[in-house]
Order: structure tokens, then C-alpha cells, then sequence
């Protein structure tokens, strides 16, 4: 869940929406609220009052949010599943990308209150904890992307073929070939992305250096983080996200054109599962 490089419960929360995942639903929601102080407890150092505070919150967040953005949720994935099942068009891929960047951003919109008066609760010493764990991640970051090209992206290939032979049963060696052609021509994201992340952490950490209130650090936070693709982003980034985007669309279709029925109904079938936990998850 990328959860690092901006304000921590977040992106912690953020995760909730990568429905697309094959983990369990259920099971990460019931938890949700443990993950996220786990989490901002090792960014920040939480004290008790803090950690009382920040459950009570998670516990009215989570519910509303159960209540009216997991609806939200099934449709979109609902409308996916339609979409899948008579065969996909560019213009079904350009309406996913419009509408998960519609629901990131209402996620983090629903959260800045909270994370402002969070955040304006933390010390000196708690900022200076974050400024550490901000910098392994920085340190990790380089690491990854100063790593061989090749091999960097021969792992992403691999991930990507291992991704989609989740979604879609076992994949033929045509495909699988297909697949890994189509992957290795994708932009190297990494080293924009590792640039881009460090910016955000500064720009969080000079807030969190600043007089501020609750109110006002909520406010620059939604500056911050809720516009997606980012504007202020640096301009490499925003073009290499871009270009991301564009060779997605004709991958996906590609191999849309090639799966077999057998590996339709699979998917499908893997979607209705993730509708009927969210589904679930509604009446708890």
C-alpha cells in the first residue's frame, strides 16, 4: 500500500482502496485500524495519549467510510467486471484510470481533518523520528534505483506476468512472452518516482516544522497530497507517469484480445469475490 514518503496514516488508509489486490478484503479491513497505528507508531513514535486518540478517530473514520465509500467501491469494480466480461476498449481503460483517481483522491480527502490534528500534535523529537524514517526510505529508494536497469526491469516483467496469471489462471508460453515484450517496454519509473517521493517528505517536513494549527496543517496537506496526477509534481515525473499510462492501455488490451474464455471466466469469477467481501463488509 504505499504508505511511505507522504503523511503516514494516509497513505496507511490509501491502501483501503487498492481493492485490486489479491489479498483478502475482509481480513485487511478488520485489521485496518491495527495496520495504520502499527504504522504511525513507527513513523512517528506515538505516545499513548496519541495512540489513544488516533484509535478513537480510526474507529468513526472506518465506519464511515465503511458506510459510504465501500459502496462506492463495489460499483467500481461492478462496472469493471461488466466492462471485462464483453471484452475491454481504450475507452474502458481511460474510464478506470478517471475513476481510481476520482476515489484516491476522495479517500485522502476524508482523512486530511484528522491527520492535521494528528500531525499538529507531534513534537520536535517526533518530527526529527519521522525525518529518519523518511531518510531509510529515501536511502532504500536510491538504492533501487541506482540497481542495473535490466535487471530492475526483467523484476518488473516477472512481477507483471506473475500479477496477471493471478487475475487470470495459468498463461500460455505465448503469452507469457507476450507479456513480458509488452512489460519491458514500459518507462523506468523508479528513479522519478524515488525524486518525487523525497520531495513530497521534504515538503511534509518543512509544514511540520512551521507554526501551524490543526486547521492550517489540514489545509496544506490537501494542497499537498489530494490533487492526483499532481501538478506541482516535477515535470519528469509527471511525463514519465504520463507515458505510464499511455503504454498500460495498449498492453492491456493486447492481451485482452488473447486470453482465453476459460481465463475470462476466472477473472470475472476472482471479481465477483472481491464485490461480495466489500459487499460484506457493508453489513458488519
Amino acid at each position: 500500500m504505499r504508505a511511505k514518503g507522504r503523511s503516514l496514516w494516509i497513505w496507511c488508509a490509501a491502501g483501503l482502496l487498492f481493492v485490486l489486490s489479491g489479498c483478502s478484503l475482509l481480513s485487511l479491513y478488520r485489521y485496518a485500524d491495527w495496520i495504520i497505528l502499527w504504522q504511525a507508531d513507527h513513523y512517528l513514535d506515538l505516545t499513548s495519549d496519541q495512540r489513544h486518540d488516533l484509535s478513537e478517530r480510526l474507529t468513526s473514520l472506518l465506519a464511515r467510510h465503511r458506510r459510504e465509500a465501500i459502496p462506492q467501491y463495489e460499483d467500481f469494480l461492478a462496472q469493471i467486471q461488466q466492462r471485462f466480461e464483453r471484452g475491454l476498449t481504450s475507452q474502458d481503460i481511460d474510464w478506470v484510470f478517471t475513476n481510481y483517481d476520482r476515489l484516491r483522491n476522495d479517500l485522502v480527502n476524508r482523512v486530511i481533518a484528522d491527520s492535521g490534528i494528528l500531525l499538529a500534535s507531534i513534537n520536535s523529537s517526533q518530527v526529527h523520528t519521522l525525518e529518519v524514517a523518511f531518510q531509510k526510505d529515501t536511502n532504500k529508494a536510491t538504492r533501487l534505483a541506482h540497481a542495473a536497469v535490466p535487471e530492475r526491469l526483467k523484476k518488473r516483467a516477472d512481477d507483471t506476468i506473475n500479477w496477471v496469471e493471478d487475475w487470470l489462471g495459468s498463461l500460455s508460453q505465448d503469452q507469457e512472452t507476450q507479456i513480458r515484450e509488452l512489460s519491458l517496454t514500459f518507462p523506468d519509473t523508479q528513479p522519478f518516482w524515488a525524486t518525487y517521493r523525497q520531495q513530497q517528505q521534504l515538503a511534509l517536513l518543512a509544514l511540520l516544522r512551521q507554526p501551524h494549527t490543526s486547521e492550517s496543517l489540514a489545509q496544506d496537506l490537501r494542497a499537498l497530497l489530494v490533487f492526483y496526477p499532481d501538478p506541482t509534481a516535477p515535470h519528469a515525473y509527471q511525463e514519465v507517469t504520463r507515458q505510464m499510462r499511455d503504454v498500460v492501455t495498449p498492453m492491456v488490451l493486447a492481451v485482452d484480445q488473447q486470453i482465453t474464455p476459460r481465463q475470462r471466466r476466472h477473472a470475472v469469477d476472482k471479481l465477483q469475490r472481491l464485490i461480495d467481501q466489500l459487499h460484506d463488509l457493508q453489513s458488519e
